[in-house]
């Protein structure tokens, strides 16, 4: 032997490997369990009865009872541990599942309850209440032969022998067995009985009233009765769980009240778009973020809290204090999903709405898609809510179609009751082919899309401007006015100095490349502070101390904004702007409808058309504001085309002076925003016309009336039946009597409509109404999403994750719900699961 070691080979190990684990079983068998030295015992029953007669009431297992659940509080992420109590052959088996599952709380249905000890504890704590107004009496129809009978209100009521009718609180009502059971029975009927058994259940309508009676009087039914309410007695002394319980409350009732500070904090933060974390996740160190810091001002007047966090603070994992990050961001996701079901609860209600979409990068360049949705309210009022972002989408129609089917789908959203989408502009979106909105129509032939009014209105002062040389010259030179002083503080303290002087004058703006009509501010600060920065251009070139390159870079400017062509593009542009810039925000508003956009684009369209011929007007004030007579072209040798040989000689003459830019520039541009906002106006126009008539009915003849409803119904066939037409005619006599105002528009109206004692006579004219009003005009509700998601994914929240983005932003958006919801409920379930404690 040369001394070394033999390493056994693969297949040599892996034997040896079996039979060493083998040989462990066989020795783990051998051992005795810890459960045989004790007997066991169903923990909580009413009366501690031996398994054998427990399991024969059928309210709990059977005699060879295999699971008993024990909820164990261990952490801030609390599990329940399940143990099975096996034969001492057996090995002890332990799974984990978490507590806090749907599908582990029961359910208003009875036939779906798993009955074992922890359901009947969490149903003793939170019984079920009856509620008439709930049951489809309608759909509870059974056959006796020929005949059908079904459940009616009736049943539910007992009526006394003086006449009183008492509320039975003690029936509960299967929807999927179509049955009726008994509560107390259901839970400790000590002998078999109809209303008992979950199986089956009272199922026979013919001989209701009599079960019924026979069932409330019987001494199984009392029996029930007794063995549940010594169960929720608390002063019943007898009960030999009392202390037990006592002692569960009172947790319940602590952590409740830490939980109630806890939820604040996070709606405070979260409303307001807060950062939550810190470097430290400790209390008492400066660097422990909002959360905690919020805590601790809060602990400083509140004596519970600063008690809770001397004894529970800082002791690390594995020590329950309900102010971990953990449960931080499970209330976050927790209070996100109840915003989102208040607003789904109100969308179905409402029935009919209209999409808003749209996509922007955030912070690490991963593209974030907002789903916005338009829906009329209770009031009669337009809403716009936001329901999340989606990650990662991509930019094709049908990778978009995809993901908003699968958002829809999973909010419980049908839709072929969308009635209208608005999106941007791009082919991806509004193309007719493969768009999005094409492929919508594909489950709601009635969405019709509706183009973003506001971002059509930049699209046509961006394509006006720039069919002519000079209107993207003036633009650019504006904006290199600004990059010239904003780049260097002595310069723009130069400029600041100046126009401080002179009151009126403000300061010079920045371009915005996407909201293109707030370039209003940059002309309105060139019209008013002209002179101001042509002073502040001639301090810094007549400056010595200067660097040659910038004080020939002022005069350069300088000599530009000299010019009569600069001042006079000042002096058309800035009235022009005006009006696309107030026009635009009052189309960005919530309470728009289709018919105030179309007005609003008649009224500016008009507008346009009469400042067609101002221009004499506009060059006279910019003669007064540079003192110069000449454009840049005049007084320059103007080229002429060469002539080929064969072309004959014509008395053509090259334009100069004012005429060149009248014809050249100021028409150009002004024809080309009118045939513009012809052009767009269109998409608004073809849905108008279909609801318009209706705030013209009293100028309207009975046939026409007659003839544009006739209209609306083969629009909208699932929507509307053929009364609309005579309703719609009776309609007319009363709008007569709405005051102007309420018949002003049709958001107008339709809230005076859903607020008035009419709307039972005219139903259908309030769908109508409704349908048009929830028609989203543009998409400035998404649009509105992304400055929020800058906000709370900013440079130092790289790292959040989509979800808890997501969350976050819709808590921000929509935190007038978030502060409209009483969260006592919530707390007092999650504090019944999270904090509840069990002895065996």
């Amino acid at each position: 032997m040369s001394g070394k070691r033999i390493k056994l080979s693969g297949a040599a190990y892996q034997k040896a490997a079996k039979e060493k684990k083998k040989n462990n079983e066989e020795l783990l068998q051998k051992i005795p369990k810890l459960h045989s030295f004790f007997h066991t015992r169903i923990v909580g029953s009413p009366e501690m009865i031996p398994i054998e007669e427990y399991s024969q009431s059928k309210r709990c297992l059977p005699t060879d009872i295999s699971k008993i659940e024990i909820p164990l509080n261990t952490t801030d992420d609390t599990k329940v541990t399940e143990i099975s109590t096996q034969p001492h052959s057996q090995q002890a088996e332990i799974t984990v599942y978490d507590f806090n599952e749907k599908s582990q709380i029961p359910g208003p249905d009875p036939v779906k309850w798993n009955l074992n000890l922890d359901s009947i504890n969490f149903l003793l704590a939170n019984p079920p209440k009856i509620d008439i107004s709930t049951i489809p009496f309608a759909e509870t129809k059974r056959m006796f032969g020929n005949i059908s009978r079904r459940l009616t209100p009736d049943h539910f009521m007992r009526k006394l022998q003086n006449g009183e009718k008492k509320l039975r609180e003690w029936i509960l009502y299967s929807p999927s067995k179509n049955a009726l059971f008994c509560f107390q029975c259901l839970l400790f009927s000590p002998k078999p009985t109809v209303f008992g058994n979950k199986n089956e259940g009272f199922i026979n309508w013919k001989k209701c009233n009599e079960s019924l009676q026979e069932h409330e009087t019987s001494k199984t039914h009392a029996e029930s009765v007794r063995i549940w309410f010594s169960r929720i007695k608390k002063e019943d002394r007898g009960v030999i769980d009392l202390e037990l319980k006592l002692n569960i409350e009172n947790q319940i009732s602590y952590w409740k009240n830490v939980l109630y500070r806890v939820v604040e904090t996070v709606s405070f933060l979260a409303s307001r778009g807060l950062a939550f974390r810190g470097n430290s996740h400790n209390f008492g160190s400066k660097q422990n973020g909002n959360y905690l810091g919020c805590l601790e001002l809060v602990a400083k007047f509140d004596p519970f809290l600063s008690a809770h966090i001397a004894n529970y603070g800082n002791k690390g994992k594995g020590n329950v204090s309900y102010l971990s990050s953990n449960i931080c961001d499970e209330f976050i996701s927790l209070m996100s999903d109840t915003v989102i079901d208040k607003i789904v609860s109100e969308i179905k209600e409402r029935k009919y709405f209209s999409l808003i979409v749209d996509s922007t990068p955030d912070v690490t360049t991963r593209d974030q898609l907002t789903v916005a949705i338009r829906y009329i309210s209770n009031e009669g009022l337009p809403v716009e809510r936001f329901l999340g972002f989606i990650p990662s989408v991509g930019h094709k129609g049908s990778d978009m179609e995809q993901a908003l089917l699968k958002k829809f789908c999973e909010l419980n959203i049908d839709l072929k009751f969308c009635r209208g989408q608005s999106y941007d502009n791009a082919s991806n979106m509004s193309g007719v082919y493969n768009g999005l909105q094409t492929r919508i129509k594909n489950y709601s032939s009635t969405a019709f899309f509706v183009p973003c009014s506001a971002h059509s209105l930049n699209l046509i002062g961006s394509n006006a401007a720039d069919t002519t040389e000079e209107g993207t010259k003036f633009f650019f030179i504006c904006q290199a006015i600004y990059n010239f002083f904003s780049v260097s503080t002595f310069r723009w303290n130069i400029l600041t100095n100046i126009i401080e002087k002179n009151p009126g004058c403000v300061k010079i703006k920045k371009l915005c490349s996407t909201r293109w009509s707030s370039r209003y501010d940059v002309c309105r600060a060139m019209c008013n502070g002209y002179a101001q920065v042509l002073s502040a251009l001639n301090t810094i070139c007549d400056d010595e101390g200067q660097k040659k390159d910038t004080r020939h870079e002022a005069r350069s400017i300088k000599n530009k904004i000299e010019s009569l062509n600069f001042c006079f593009m000042i002096c058309m542009w800035t009235p022009i702007l005006q009006r696309f810039n107030a026009t635009s925000i009052s189309l960005q508003s919530i309470d728009i409808d289709l018919a105030t956009v179309v007005t609003l684009y008649d009224s500016l369209e008009k507008y346009v058309e009469d400042f067609r011929e101002r221009f004499d007007v506009y060059l006279e004030q910019a003669k007064t504001m540079c003192s110069k007579q000449l454009f840049s072209w005049d007084g320059v040798r103007q080229k002429k085309r060469n002539k080929f040989f064969d072309e004959t000689e014509s008395n053509e003459e090259l334009l100069g002076g004012e005429q060149k830019m009248k014809c050249e520039v100021f028409y150009v541009i002004i024809d080309k925003l009118a045939m513009n906002l012809r052009e767009r106006k269109l998409s608004y126009t073809d849905i108008n016309n279909n609801f318009g008539f209706i705030l013209k009915l009293d100028t309207l003849d009975t046939n026409g009336i007659r003839e544009s409803a006739k209209n609306l119904v083969k629009i909208y066939p699932e929507d509307l039946n053929e009364t609309f037409i005579e309703e719609l005619v009776q309609f007319k006599n009363i709008l007569n009597l709405f005051s102007k105002e309420d018949k002003s528009s049709f958001i107008s109206l339709l809230k005076c409509l859903t607020n008035s004692s009419l709307l039972t006579t005219f139903p259908n004219v309030e769908i109508v109404l409704r349908i048009f009003c929830c028609m989203a005009s543009s998409n400035a509700s998404g649009e509105r999403s992304f400055s929020v998601l800058k906000r709370i994914k900013n440079y130092l929240r790289s790292a959040l994750v989509d979800e808890k983005m997501s969350s976050l932003s819709i808590l921000n958006i929509e935190s007038d719900i978030l502060q409209q919801i009483d969260w006592s409920d919530i707390i007092h379930k999650f504090a019944v699961l999270k904090s509840r404690k069990k002895l065996i």
